[in-house]
């Protein structure tokens, strides 16, 4: 495999469940060595995630090796075991940060500096270390003690209220984590400028990333609309502004949908051939709006007698945007999400291949790539502690039955 563009950068992950440790998988997937740094006995909560299933059983084996989400958020790293409330594993993490480039925690503010691995003691260590804190509503101020997982967060920035159907009460995103891959998309961002400009200054950076100011980046229309209007946005449903008809619509057969948006009059002159309506009124963006429950109900008229598929295919060649709306096992076994290329099999080494999502983004000199496999708890303590900071087996076994490497 031929080294990624972050080759000789090395992470130190300090995450927990998914914001954190994403940021740290992408970096992974781009040829970055990543460390993540576990306790034995207060684990990452996505290594009880459940088991895979082979021929429709579960797994056998250790369960907290086993979990498919700890697989997809964490391949590609090693797992060291350090209990961060003895001073002495604290000191071996400083010792790493020393020969380390990012260090990247979603913890509770102040959880690090109360340990002594607060941002200024690491830059003591190593001047050149970026390091991103991704907590609920960053470091300083009147909400830093927030604790918050993502639907808590999405629920105080406003999103949940814009969720659900017109003239109805909100349903909310159904406790669906958008705050974490949002945040870590925002953080990585903010870690690769920062090793680009460490390259001209030769210093490190702090980044204080609040995950509540990422997702509110997701919401500036209705911001801004709340801003000007001084009312609360309605809650859109599948409609926007901009296009009609903009929504799904049901087919032929128990529970079959396909999603339509039409964006130009064009594209509508194009779809109401199609499907034969005949509504002058619906000719232009301005009076399809006025008249959108009739536009979607004609429209629905004839999707319902369609193959979902095939009408996605039909439309598609035809110009307009559109897809068939798939269940979960049906987007696993899609021929188009296959030709992306953003799943490969990757071999564990408790139960063989498994398939793991990269990153979305194609690259055609550096696409991303998964090295290994998650890690097993802890099976990397003697490659990272003994071959990277040169502990001896006695050191080792001492520190071991201390629980210091625990």
């Amino acid at each position: 495999m031929e080294p990624g563009p972050l080759a000789g950068i090395r992470v130190l992950d300090l995450g927990w469940v998914w914001s954190g440790p994403l940021v740290a998988t992408i970096l992974g997937e781009f040829g970055a060595e990543v460390i993540k740094v576990e306790h034995g006995k207060r684990l990452d909560s996505t290594r009880m995630r459940g088991r895979p299933l082979r021929d429709g059983k579960p797994v056998e084996g250790p369960s907290i090796e086993l979990s498919p989400m700890f697989h997809q958020t964490n391949h590609g790293k090693r797992s060291i075991t350090l209990n961060l409330k003895d001073e002495r594993a604290c000191d071996l993490l400083r010792r790493l940060v020393a020969i380390s480039d990012v260090v990247v925690e979603n913890l509770s503010p102040g959880a690090l500096d109360r340990a002594g691995l607060g941002y200024d003691r690491l830059k003591a260590c190593n001047p050149r270390i970026v390091m991103a804190s991704m907590s609920a509503a960053g470091q300083f101020g009147p909400l830093a003690d927030m604790r918050a997982y993502a639907p808590v967060m999405s629920s105080f920035v406003g999103l949940e209220t814009l969720i659900g159907y017109p003239g109805a009460g909100p349903e909310g995103a159904m406790n669906v984590g958008l705050g974490d891959p949002n945040a870590a998309t925002h953080a990585l961002a903010a870690v690769l400028y920062a090793l680009d400009r460490r390259e001209v200054t030769g210093e490190g950076m702090y980044i204080d990333l609040s995950q509540i100011e990422c997702l509110a980046m997701t919401m500036v229309q209705p911001f801004l609309e709340a801003a000007f209007s001084g009312r609360q946005p309605a809650v859109p449903g599948n409609r926007r502004a901009d296009a009609a008809p903009h929504g799904f619509f049901p087919c032929a057969g128990t529970d079959r949908w396909v999603s339509i948006a039409v964006l130009t009059d064009a594209d509508w002159s194009t779809l109401a051939a199609m499907a034969a309506i005949d509504e002058p009124r619906f000719a232009t963006l301005a009076g399809r709006k006025a008249h959108e429950d009739d536009l979607e109900a004609a429209l629905a008229g004839w999707t319902r007698g369609q193959d979902r598929d095939t009408l996605a295919a039909r439309l598609r060649r035809a110009g307009i945007a559109a897809s068939p709306v798939l269940g979960l096992e049906e987007q696993w076994e899609d021929a188009h999400l296959a030709s992306r290329g953003v799943r490969v099999p990757v071999a564990h080494p408790l139960y063989g291949d498994e398939l793991l999502y990269t990153a979305p983004w194609r690259m055609s000199e550096t696409p991303p790539r998964i090295a290994c496999s998650s890690p097993i708890l802890g099976a990397d303590n003697a490659a990272v502690l003994s071959g990277r900071l040169g502990l001896s087996e006695a050191e080792m076994r001492e520190l071991r039955d201390a629980d210091v490497i625990a």
